[in-house]
């Protein structure tokens, strides 16, 4: 069968995943079933990837198996269903083009991901996902999120912090926040982790002089923010 036929037949709206996402899409109608049915056949087959490669939304639908794929091919393949198994007239697109992090909590369909954000000096990285995109869909009032299994109330439902380049920083060093809560967050460059092509450590004002280099901590120090906050 293809993934599409194995998730019309409703088989893994029950599995643990689906169940969730279910009951956060309120378990009521005909865009919860399928969306919980969408998103227990992801978290069975497909791996998250960051880059879609050649993989095709209708390509993805009409094939069967393990995929590696991206969120903005599991966001049009979503799409394709609402509309043309649902013929849903009001499904549009939902864009976020910034950086931000993730709300506690939320989870990506493969369950190998964990996330691209963690404390300075540890080996996890599972506190948040920094995007600097991120696609979902709406269609009654709701947004749907099949990345990260989610229903959000509006387009900014998964954010939980914009993030903000550190000038002179090369793209190192992004904050978020403001005052004595600022954070800090340092690109760890030649890592990776399951997903992502980038990892981000969490930095207390404490731990930049020992972490950083020389330029990065004089463009973090000069930092209107780091220095309107006293934290340096």
């Amino acid at each position: 069968m293809s993934a599409r036929a194995d998730i019309l037949s409703g088989k893994f709206q029950k599995s643990p995943a689906g169940a969730g996402a279910h009951a956060r899409a309120g378990k009521m109608g005909a865009a919860a079933d399928l969306f919980a049915s969408f998103v227990g056949y992801a978290n069975a087959t497909w791996s998250y990837t960051a880059q879609p490669g050649g993989q095709t939304a209708p390509g993805l639908l009409d094939g069967d198996g393990p995929k590696n794929v991206a969120c903005g091919t599991v966001r049009e393949a979503l799409k394709i269903m609402l509309r043309d198994d649902l013929q849903l007239t009001d499904v549009s697109n939902e864009d976020i083009n910034e950086y931000f992090l993730t709300k506690p909590g939320l989870e990506c369909f493969d369950s190998k991901v964990k996330g691209n954000v963690g404390n300075h000096g540890r080996t996890t990285f599972d506190l948040a996902c920094h995007f600097s995109t991120h696609y979902f869909v709406s269609t009654g009032g709701k947004h749907y999120d099949p990345c990260l299994m989610a229903v959000y109330t509006t387009r900014d439902g998964p954010i939980a912090h914009r993030t903000r380049l550190i000038q002179g920083s090369e793209g190192a060093l992004r904050k978020a926040g403001a005052g004595r809560s600022l954070l800090i967050l340092n690109l760890l460059r030649g890592r990776s982790v399951p997903g992502f092509g980038s990892v981000w450590e969490l930095l207390a004002p404490s731990e930049c002089k020992a972490a950083l280099p020389r330029n990065l901590l004089d463009s973090l120090k000069n930092d209107p923010d780091v220095k309107s906050a006293a934290l340096l």
